[in-house]
């Protein structure tokens, strides 16, 4: 008589060496793309994170002219949803100044750079539905 134990226990070992294996590989293939904790925290035109494609109305533009600095929001505005405010600061941390909105105001705000101010300028455009976006330019 053929006993089918050895082909089961041969089935059973293969099973569990590969369950085994797939087990293994699970933390290795988690570990693979980590994401960051800033990636739907912080968002910007190269970052959208989970609002990927509400990168045309809500990166602050920010421009340099004559020592001042305008940063403008191309967003609609509307009691429902809209932009809050626009922060800037300076390379060395240095808060240059903040202009919050109602939905009523469009989102536009000027500052005056320090005199002969070289430096990256960092600009950020929160929105009430999209959050905390950010840009930057050298001046």
């Amino acid at each position: 008589m053929i006993s089918n134990v050895p082909d089961l226990s041969r089935r059973r070992l293969a099973q569990t060496v590969l369950f085994g294996a797939a087990a293994a590989a699970l933390p290795a293939v988690a570990s693979a793309a980590p994401a960051s904790p800033e990636e739907n925290i912080v968002f910007s035109k190269d970052h959208p994170g989970a609002w990927a494609g509400k990168e045309g109305t809500h990166v602050p533009v920010a421009k340099a002219d004559g020592g001042m600095l305008t940063v403008t929001t191309p967003h609609v505005m509307t009691d429902a949803h809209y932009i809050v405010s626009h922060t800037v600061v300076l390379e060395d941390g240095k808060l240059l100044g903040r202009k919050t909105f109602t939905p009523k105001d469009m989102p536009v705000s000027t500052y005056t750079l320090p005199a002969s101010y070289k430096g990256k300028v960092t600009v950020t455009s929160t929105c009430n539905q999209h959050d905390f976006w950010v840009s930057s330019l050298t001046v």
